[in-house]
């Protein structure tokens, strides 16, 4: 069984424009950068689990202990659908939210709409927390077929936009229309919207112009992007030698 390799809960808030007190916060699970993942992907199914569970504890004592089960904030718990059943993983968040007292009322169960998620095992965790009664959130929404998909199976509480899909969207006017899409979509449905928050005047007025209303983080932290497209190598440029470590 590997070892949680320094894992800690990144509390980050989510506000309404025009407001400084969050009305949810995002339970963001961090790790040494590269490693946490790389192990989590070769672990035994069963591993996995048992990784899941000490993740979910993780996030329910980290908001607890700041006190935001008496705020009578949201919290959105990201669960990784592919570490076991939806009963499963359900069962450690439950038995995790009891052990350090937070309401189960105000956890959103937050599941990855990024193209390379299983869509099998998200569909089947989306069936489990309604049936339940637990709210739910997509996060990475790209507007990506596997993201819609997953959207025709709910009602989501929370939507939270993948950061490329709103970054620097005043230099980018395709993309700002697929924003507005996607919150013309979200408004008819009754779902919050959520981008990270824009750090540059620039960015603050293109976000505004697209109809964007809710932001996660603060003002002064960097953006932490992730690219859809790794840069391509010019056609009939030669190909640099590549040296591998010993």
């Amino acid at each position: 069984m590997a070892t949680t390799m320094d894992l800690r809960i990144d509390l980050q808030p989510i506000t309404a424009q025009g407001s400084t007190e969050p009305f949810a916060w995002h339970a963001g699970i961090q790790a040494r950068p590269q490693a946490f993942h790389t192990v989590d992907a070769i672990l035994l199914r069963e591993d996995r689990a048992e990784l899941e569970a000490a993740r979910l504890d993780r996030a329910l004592a980290a908001a607890a202990a700041a006190g935001l089960a008496d705020a009578g904030t949201l919290l959105a718990v990201p669960v990784q659908v592919r570490a076991g059943s939806p009963d499963r993983l359900l069962g450690h968040l439950f038995r995790a939210a009891l052990r350090h007292r937070f309401p189960l009322d105000q956890i959103v169960v937050e599941i990855s709409a990024d193209e390379s998620t299983d869509r099998d095992a998200a569909a089947a965790m989306i069936h489990a927390c309604t049936d339940r009664g637990m709210m739910i959130g997509l996060s990475d929404f790209a507007a990506g077929p596997l993201a819609l998909g997953l959207l025709a199976h709910c009602s989501p509480r929370l939507i939270r936009l993948a950061p490329a899909l709103v970054h620097h969207l005043e230099a980018a006017p395709a993309r700002a229309r697929l924003v507005e899409g996607v919150l013309r979509l979200a408004r008819g449905m009754g779902v919050t919207v959520i981008a990270p928050v824009p750090t540059e005047e620039t960015e603050q007025r293109a976000a505004a112009a697209a109809g964007l209303r809710h932001f996660e983080g603060t003002p002064n932290a960097a953006p932490r992007v992730r690219r859809y497209t790794r840069p391509v190598r010019r056609w009939g440029a030669p190909i640099a030698a590549t040296r591998l470590a010993a």
